[in-house]
């Protein structure tokens, strides 16, 4: 993206393969960009934890953060969060926790996240695009809005969007202004133009995605702009939204008796939704606090709940927990998103009523601030919302506490010390950089990588290339019965075969799964039985709906496995348990061995690992 946003391209520079340096050249200067994958693993410091300690209050982490390197001192920039999966449902709202910790922690934040993208049912076939609720791309703009801060939405049309649909949506994707951004922070230049610019492209997101919905259930057009410019959201959606909270429980996770009163009693109290009917969310009026407050005390065996009776209440009603007492990690985004709506001023009280365990109710009632810092939903709970009611079929207790809940923003920039050797915990994450290092960009071999999905990565879709042509699958299921998703996939022709290899990546031989080799193939077989979502020309920048048939394609497969080198005995046992064609075990260093170890089927591999080798400083070879 640094790249693309300076019209200019990247090279590699002479780096380890687990940490790789790239130079762009622009018309000005010459940046050196060091790449460092995973938080928290280089010299112990923690970049997470460092926006953390500067006001971030929640643990969560933007996918990416740029900084800048001065003398011994490194200057954070900006957060970047990538989502590629379909933007609907919870999966729409669970990264909002990662935005308000950078306004919080005063961090520039930008939300890549992909539109249009067609639902596919569970035999592949097409059924209609998903889009996410208004109230998402608003709760950027709005927290922006509040906090004086850039915390903003950047869509793009999602490879499988349709031509129609990509007409409607043109005019609210952002795409070039990011990268406008990008340049402009990292040449220290005003952004005010770029980011108003971005700013109106989301507002004109959210009126597309509410007047686009068949039914009336979110505010509509020019009511969104009116809300956000109110002195009071609350009292705004008590004074001009009519609509009638519709929210539905769900009924597979186990509830108390009390919580089923309580949702009806609410119901009688004239709530309001929070600017869309079906959301977790609603408004109860200042007017029905005294009720609902002496309500609370005779149900609740004298519970005292003192919440403000003088401000309109907002309540988050918040699962938590998946049947099995397990967390629910989306209900996390619920407080952020919340507070990012209705804005730093507000009255909101979180509703617990999943099926907590017993650790986690007592560490509630004991020690609230030691469970905020191991439980992510409670930390969002009391960092975001001013009160806290549990009613948890699980617990014996019912609860209510104040979170002393401060909403002020940090108004420094972070720095903390440059390393220029750091020294690195290896895991899972140098595997895949190594292996994304070594296989990539390099179409000159005939080599193409068709899918990268290493922790927190993209995994958008899985690519085909044939005669000029790159065809994209979306929407991909992560595992079946028989198979499952590969972390990596590459395509090359070799004596007009062609071949395509799958690579799971773990840490450690003995994380890999009995017979990974062959779910790998089966995942590849089970794709090539339909029809790719998406297609674009090698001379094209965007993507295409496709509805037509590539055909039978004939191919073979070598399954890899790859992970850290201990020694040749577990290169043969993982071959023959995982039902392999070859090992890559990375020993890493600043030149790091590449251990290969296959069978007849997989030792096509090391004649193009031989010759990237040869080309290609940081790495060599081990033949086994």
């Amino acid at each position: 993206m640094i790249a693309e946003a300076y019209n200019s391209i990247y090279e590699l520079q002479k780096s380890p393969v687990y940490f790789p340096k790239y130079s762009i050249k622009t018309k000005d200067c010459l940046f050196v960009i060091e790449l460092l994958s995973g938080h928290g693993r280089w010299s112990d410091i923690d970049l997470g934890d460092i926006i953390y300690k500067a006001g971030g209050r929640l643990r969560e982490s933007a996918d990416s953060y740029l900084t800048e390197i001065s003398g011994t001192q490194e200057t954070v920039l900006l957060g970047i969060e990538y989502c590629s999966a379909l933007p609907a449902g919870n999966n729409a709202w669970q990264r909002n926790g990662r935005a308000l910790a950078s306004v919080f922690a005063n961090v520039p934040y930008l939300y890549y996240a992909e539109i249009g993208g067609v639902e596919l049912d569970e035999n592949r076939n097409p059924k209609a695009p998903r889009y996410p609720n208004p109230a998402v791309p608003f709760s950027y703009v709005s927290l922006s809005h509040d906090m004086n801060s850039v915390c903003l939405p950047v869509y793009r049309a999602h490879p499988s969007m349709t031509s129609q649909n990509l007409v409607t949506y043109k005019s609210a994707l952002g795409y070039s202004d990011g990268l406008v951004f990008i340049r402009q922070i990292l040449n220290g230049e005003d952004t005010t133009l770029t980011v108003n610019s971005l700013k109106d492209k989301a507002v004109k997101m959210v009126e597309i995605l509410s007047n686009g919905r068949k039914k009336k259930d979110t505010l509509k057009g020019r009511e969104w702009k009116a809300f956000l410019t109110s002195t009071n959201r609350p009292t705004w959606l008590v004074l001009n939204y009519k609509e009638e909270w519709q929210k539905k429980s769900s009924d597979k996770v186990l509830v108390s008796d009390t919580f089923k009163l309580l949702k009806s009693k609410i119901k009688t109290l004239s709530v309001v939704p929070i600017v869309a009917k079906d959301l977790p969310f609603c408004i109860v009026p200042q007017r029905s606090l005294t009720s609902l407050k002496a309500w609370i005390k005779e149900t609740y065996n004298g519970l005292d709940a003192s919440f403000d009776l003088e401000k309109d209440l907002a309540l988050v009603w918040i699962t938590g927990f998946k049947p099995k007492g397990d967390d629910s990690r989306p209900d996390r985004g619920l407080s952020p998103l919340c507070r990012m709506i209705l804005g730093k001023d507000a009255n909101i009280m979180a509703i617990v009523s999943g099926p907590g365990t017993k650790y986690t109710w007592d560490k509630l009632l004991n020690a609230p601030n030691e469970l905020c810092k191991n439980n992510g939903l409670f930390e969002a709970i009391f960092s975001c919302c001013n009160y806290l009611l549990v009613d948890s079929a699980t617990c014996n207790h019912y609860i209510f506490m104040p979170t002393g809940a401060t909403l002020n923003k940090n108004t420094g920039t972070i720095k903390f010390p440059y390393i220029p050797n750091p020294v690195v915990k290896f895991f899972e994450h140098d595997t895949d950089c190594a292996i994304h290092q070594i296989l990539s960009s390099h179409n000159e071999l005939g080599i193409f990588e068709c899918f990268c999905n290493p922790p927190g990565g993209d995994w958008s879709g899985i690519s085909y290339f044939k005669n000029g042509i790159e065809y994209k699958w979306t929407s991909l299921p992560r595992v079946s019965e028989f198979s499952k998703r590969p972390d990596h996939i590459f395509q090359f022709e070799r004596n007009g075969q062609l071949f395509f290899v799958p690579i799971e990546s773990k840490g450690y031989g003995k994380d890999l799964e009995n017979n990974i080799g062959n779910r790998l193939k089966d995942y590849i077989n089970d794709l090539f039985n339909s029809e790719p979502t998406a297609y674009k020309a090698n001379n094209q920048t965007g993507w295409k709906y496709f509805d037509g048939t590539i055909g039978k394609v004939k191919y073979n497969m070598i399954s890899v496995g790859a992970f850290l080198y201990k020694d040749e005995r577990e290169l043969m046992n993982q071959l023959h348990t995982g039902n392999l064609d070859a090992i890559f075990a990375f020993e890493f260093g600043m030149i790091t061995t590449l251990h290969f170890y296959a069978s007849a089927n997989g030792e096509i591999l090391l004649d193009y690992l031989m010759k990237i080798a040869s080309e290609q400083s940081g790495f060599v070879i081990k033949i086994h």
